[in-house]
């Protein structure tokens, strides 16, 4: 399915963008937004917990890579400088032009709107595996519009509330889910806090936030920006306002679908939000040092 018009959301991860493509895509009328680019070029695979973590310049967060007890959450032993198999396979180079593809034959609705979400850790080596197919003449700035139909509008998303979404991340890394049950079976686990771990999570979902700002900035790209709570709050009138962002036709009678996805935060998440500001707030050389 060839889509004749597209856009593209903008996130960061626990910043509500699964509840935004949960929406968009019950209307039937915005495609189907999902991380169809969610790979790194340096793997050719999707994060894993333990990549969320790597290249911190913090020794606490090293420690934690190091710790028996997150083995099984983080996926085996050993942080950034932990030894490696004398010989490791390298990895595969993705085939642009088949996930781009693959993308329009998922993110396609009937009417031949295409939607897609991209995380600002991966949209680096979006760009780059755009350009090495076939678009290296085109400037990284118009790289989407020139793999994506038509594209009529970036939606970006955020949280007011960093910390909340730090804690929402490392608690999503634990359990490793990331959607409509949220937290439901949390408390089957031994759920681990970790000051390093929420502080390292909050810095890079700040840097990650701030590069999407400078992106569009620099690249002269005024996105549709939505913020977690006032969407909530809000739901069925953004999703209509969305709609006429996007450009696709809404028929008369249509109606917006409630949300099927459950509240993700809980007392632990509460508890840990409070927890993490107070500490943060008695050792802020500690985060001013690791910025």
């Amino acid at each position: 399915m060839n889509p004749t018009l597209s856009y593209l959301v903008c996130a960061t991860p626990r910043s509500g963008s699964t509840l935004l493509c949960a929406a968009l895509g019950d209307t039937e009328l915005a495609g189907k937004p999902a991380e169809h680019f969610e790979l790194l070029l340096e793997t050719g695979r999707p994060r894993g917990p333990r990549d969320y973590f790597q290249r911190s310049n913090d020794p606490e967060v090293w420690a934690l890579l190091d710790d028996p007890a997150f083995e099984s959450v983080l996926g085996g032993p050993g942080g950034l400088y932990a030894p490696r198999p004398e010989a490791v396979p390298a990895p595969a180079v993705p085939n642009f032009s088949s996930l781009r593809q693959r993308a329009f034959e998922l993110g396609t609705t009937p009417n031949s709107v295409f939607g897609t979400k991209i995380m600002w850790a991966y949209f680096r080596d979006f760009v780059r595996l755009a350009r090495r197919d076939g678009r290296h003449s085109v400037g990284p700035c118009e790289v989407p519009a020139a793999v994506f139909p038509n594209l009529g509008r970036f939606i970006w998303i955020r949280r007011e509330d960093t910390a909340k979404q730090a804690v929402s991340l490392w608690k999503a890394l634990q359990t490793w889910n990331w959607r409509q049950d949220g937290d439901a079976h949390a408390h089957e686990l031994e759920l681990r806090y970790s000051f390093p771990a929420i502080a390292h999570l909050k810095l890079r979902i700040d840097e990650h936030n701030a590069a999407w700002g400078d992106f569009f900035r620099s690249c002269g790209i005024e996105p549709v920006r939505l913020v977690y709570g006032d969407f909530v709050k809000s739901y069925e009138e953004t999703v209509l306002n969305l709609l006429a962002e996007i450009g696709t036709e809404v028929p008369d009678d249509f109606t917006v679908k409630p949300p099927t996805m459950k509240r993700q935060a809980d007392a632990v998440s509460s508890a840990w939000v409070a927890r993490f500001n107070r500490e943060q707030a008695e050792n802020a050389p500690y985060a001013s040092a690791n910025d």
